[in-house]
């Protein structure tokens, strides 16, 4: 008989739904039920692409011995990590306390109130190395909670109390006053030159193996390069005339911050591009790669990676366009962008709205889930489709134990690097040789043939609109550089799955049913599954990463996101998720129920942090200009003053809330720059936001392309003098810095002296 999580929204659940053990859901009946019963909770935590989450359910919960015991001694709870975000991070907490690390599975046994007792990770069925057997476990824990309960309870109270202290502890280390003051660009500087420390000069990338994509710290990094002016009067002299495209293509730094900033952009790119962990037949990167040289990926692929994948990509090819439209690593940063765009259309979407995840592993040749089994290929099978392309077949010890060989197309670093290999309208990039097409085309028909990884289905708020953002920057950019007919349809896209993300939040899905003055409201989730929201409220991640969407998908043409909704849901998120006492208080999430916590975490991990991500939008929101209503895209109410009264964020607020964001970094920059390469990247953008205003096409497109515009909109934002809004003539555009704003002009070669200026 099937537990309580088949009526679940989370696939992983579902996924233990025929389990023998008698998993609940995370609820407050459940946690009533185990405090009559007067056991502990066994609370599992994981993910549906989580490898080991899989080894552990077939070796232990399938297991009716096994589930037998945990039945009798326990109330088991099984919770899905991206539903429930906070309640995932407040036992992560406690498990680092007790173990010193953490991961996923995460093992927690836990107090019918949910105080965390003990806790792990994986166990296996039987002892193995210095792992106990989950057996063995199962036992110590209930004898103590039975003979031991005193000391159970002691240990449970300081875990509460340390948690609590944890829960604030990264705020309250953070200066105060000092942290009202946006990053200065000698800061900047500093927080480039301690990334760079960490950098990798052979393989590219920070730091030893694993290694992850390091996405926003290139994105850091490429803003720090334009700030320079490494793209424009400063060229000539830091990389001189010829100099520019040889650099990078070793990977080795030469001393020079706006040199070495583009070095190290160019050769992690690089090495990413053309290693295994980039998918090199369908497109998209996998979540990490277990070798230092990006040759062997753990194999599941996240949507969040690639939505941040794609943002870079557009970010790098901006500056490697300002800097040479004709260059090798324009053509190779083009590609990222074609390939991780139409990926994310194609294998990670599902109609209206992208999918969570796909798995890592799945079924081999015997019908046994197997990591990779997938994308691997055999000496024998890539023999057949042809070796005479770019593709090729890398040896790895990482790769030991698949039944294949990792796909990957090193030779892009040696074409990079080779002067003397033309590179022009006659000799296409390698990857678009007739060769290289036979293998990616026969590869995909031998893989397409296996059976294929399993998709997590979930709709994530957070993650769907990063997505959404990164499709409508692609769709700017490559409009603007390549006038494909990708660009359209990825624009086309983009506006599709921003209405429908508002119709499920309970907004209009269309421009024609949007024609309101005072901003709609929306009962914004954390998750869904189909049309069912997950159980989780949406937190302040989930907010931001949706305005800035919304803003982004706004730039298209045509677009029906309106200003007031932007304004609205602004001003909801920042009463929601922070609070004013002697500091600015930043909140996560709207707290559980059950654990009543509100924690703050201001690193970039595998996504950007709530807080740098809510300071992108005060970033954006205050370059849209929301004092204003004379907007091409905002509503008016009937008397023609702003419909959502005074106690919006002006410009001026959203300009103080951003720098108050962001001036917290300060005891982060210099120390971790890896742990907030997104709000690093914000704090550059923050030094001279410049936005263009404009609502003719051929001056729209010249600033999509170019690496130092924030913003591109159909109005200034700019009050007059007689409180309406600084009209652009028609055919014109205007380059504005907060309230500084040009005068109009009207020729593509004016406006690329304004911006280059």
């Amino acid at each position: 008989m099937a537990n309580e999580l088949a009526s679940s929204t989370s696939p992983y659940l579902r996924a233990h739904a025929d389990n023998p053990v008698d998993w609940r859901m995370w609820t407050k009946d459940n946690l009533a039920e185990a405090a009559r019963r007067d056991v502990p909770l066994l609370i599992s935590i994981g993910y549906s692409t989580c490898h080991w989450c899989h080894v552990m359910a077939h070796e232990s919960f399938e297991d009716e011995a096994i589930a037998r015991i945990i039945n009798e001694n326990f109330l088991p709870i099984k919770i899905d990590r991206e539903e429930l975000p906070d309640i995932d991070a407040y036992y992560m907490n406690a498990l680092q306390a007790m173990r010193g690390q953490g991961g996923w599975p995460m093992t927690i046994f836990a107090t019918p109130a949910g105080s965390p007792f003990y806790a792990g990770t994986y166990f296996p069925p039987a002892p193995r190395g210095n792992l106990p057997a989950f057996t063995q476990v199962l036992s110590a824990v209930s004898q103590s909670w039975t003979d031991l309960r005193e000391e159970v309870t002691e240990m449970t109270q300081r875990m509460d109390r340390g948690l609590a202290d944890m829960a604030s502890a990264v705020s309250d280390a953070l200066p105060a006053e000092a942290a009202s003051e946006l990053l200065s660009a000698e800061e900047l500087d500093s927080a480039a030159e301690s990334l760079l420390d960490s950098y990798d000069p052979a393989w590219g990338g920070f730091g030893k193996a694993p290694k992850f994509p390091p996405l926003m710290n290139l994105m850091q990094l490429l803003a720090t390069f334009v700030r320079l002016g490494g793209t424009t009067s400063a060229r000539e002299e830091a990389l001189a005339p010829g100099r520019v495209d040889r650099v990078g293509a070793d990977g080795h730094l030469e001393g020079e911050l706006v040199l070495d900033c583009l070095i190290a952009v160019r050769s992690t790119f690089a090495r990413i591009a053309s290693g295994g962990m980039r998918d090199q037949v369908r497109g998209g990167i996998a979540r990490y790669s277990v070798d230092r040289q990006w040759f062997v990926p753990h194999f599941e692929k996240m949507l969040y990676d690639n939505g941040l994948y794609l943002r870079a990509a557009v970010q790098w090819a901006k500056v490697e366009r300002a800097l040479n439209p004709d260059s090798k690593w324009l053509a190779l940063a083009e590609r990222e962008i074609t390939d991780t765009a139409n990926f994310l259309t194609t294998d990670l979407s599902d109609g209206d709205r992208f999918i969570a995840a796909l798995d890592a592993d799945s079924l081999n040749g015997d019908g046994v889930l197997e990591e990779g089994a997938a994308y691997v290929v055999t000496p024998e099978e890539f023999a057949e489709v042809g070796e005479e392309g770019l593709l090729q077949l890398v040896d790895s010890p990482a790769a030991a134990e698949l039944s294949g060989s990792v796909v990957a197309a090193i030779r892009i670093i040696d074409w990079l690097g080779m002067d003397e290999v033309p590179f022009d309208e006659d000799h296409p990039t390698p990857w678009e040789t007739s060769a290289t097409a036979a293998q990616r085309d026969g590869l995909r028909k031998l893989l397409d043939q296996r059976s294929q990884p399993a998709r997590d289905e979930k709709t994530i708020t957070e993650w769907n609109s990063l997505a959404i953002t990164a499709l409508a920057e692609a769709a700017l950019y490559t409009d603007a550089a390549l006038s494909s007919d990708a660009a359209a349809g990825w624009g086309s896209q983009a506006g599709h799955l921003w209405d429908a993300m508002v119709a499920r939040f309970g907004g209009p899905g269309t421009a024609a049913g949007s024609e309101h003055g005072a901003g709609t409201l929306l009962d914004v989730r954390r998750s869904f599954t189909g049309e069912t929201p997950g159980p989780g409220q949406a937190g302040l991640a989930d907010w931001a990463q949706f305005i800035t969407a919304g803003i982004t998908v706004r730039q298209l043409p045509d677009a029906s996101v309106q200003v007031n909704d932007l304004k609205s849901w602004g001003t909801t998120m920042f009463a929601n998720f922070t609070a004013e006492d002697e500091v600015l208080e930043v909140f996560d999430s709207m707290g559980d129920e059950i654990l009543d916590v509100r924690a703050s975490d201001p690193v970039d991990n595998t996504v950007p942090s709530g807080r740098s991500a809510a300071a992108e939008v005060a970033l954006l929101l205050a370059e849209v200009g929301v004092d204003g209503t004379a907007d091409s895209h905002a509503h008016a109410d009937t008397n023609g003053t702003d419909a959502l009264g005074t106690d919006d964020l002006s410009a001026g607020g959203l300009l103080e809330l951003r720098d108050r964001l962001l001036g917290v970094y300060r005891a982060l920059a210099g120390r971790a720059p890896r742990g907030c390469g997104h709000a690093l990247w914000q704090s550059e953008r923050a030094l001279k936001p410049v936005r263009v205003a404009t609502r003719n096409a051929t001056l729209s497109d010249i600033a999509a392309k170019h690496p130092a515009v924030t913003l591109i909109t159909g109005a200034t934002g700019v009050p007059a003098e007689d409180g309406s809004e600084v009209e652009v003539p028609e055919g014109a555009a205007i380059v504005c810095q907060g309230t500084q704003c040009s005068l109009p002009v009207t020729t593509a070669e004016d406006l690329k002296k304004l911006l280059d200026a």
